[in-house]
Formats: C-alpha cells, structure tokens, sequence
C-alpha cells in the first residue's frame, strides 16, 4: 500500500482519502445548513454555543469533580430546547452520576 509523508512521518493513503473525504461532507452539510435558510444557520450558532457552554462547564466543574459528556445528546437538547435544555443537561447529569 502505498504511503504519504507527512511531518516526518508516514500515513495511509487510505486514511488521507477518508480525511478529505471527511473534510468534503463536512463543507457540504455547513454549506446545505447555512443557504438553505436561516434556521440552519441558527442551529449550526446554537450548536457551537452549546458546545463551548459545556467545555466551559466542564473547565469550571473538574475543580468540583463535575463534568457533563460531550456528546450528541448532550449537544442537541440545549440547542433546541435553549437555557432550559441547558439545565436539563446539567440536571440530568448530576441526577444520574
């Protein structure tokens, strides 16, 4: 099989094409997400809002021994459900652990 060099060492050229692959979906889901109407838009916004609120939930909470998973669940409701899917997060969370 042959092999990439990449910073000094080497990589599949399997795994370079499932990158760029990768790379590719991604572009085209933001970009269908974005222009197809502002509510796609809004989604992608909440989603990156609520991905930060949880690390920095988590940053702060590791000093009590708290942290909530980052995952897509954990991702999803708040960006649909807002503050109130926020604290269901955390609520579920601490219930549960």
């Amino acid at each position: 099989m042959p092999r990439i060099a990449l910073f000094s060492g080497s990589m599949n050229i399997n795994i370079v094409i499932a990158y760029i692959f990768a790379l590719f979906l991604l572009y085209l889901i933001a970009r269908l997400l974005l222009s197809a109407n502002r509510t796609g838009g809004k989604l992608l916004g909440r989603a990156g809002l609520t991905v930060m609120a949880i690390i920095l939930l988590n940053a702060v909470g590791t000093l009590v021994g708290y942290r909530v998973p980052l995952n897509l669940m954990t991702i999803l409701l708040p960006t649909f459900l807002g503050v109130p899917g926020f604290a269901l997060v955390v609520l579920l969370q601490y219930l549960i652990f």
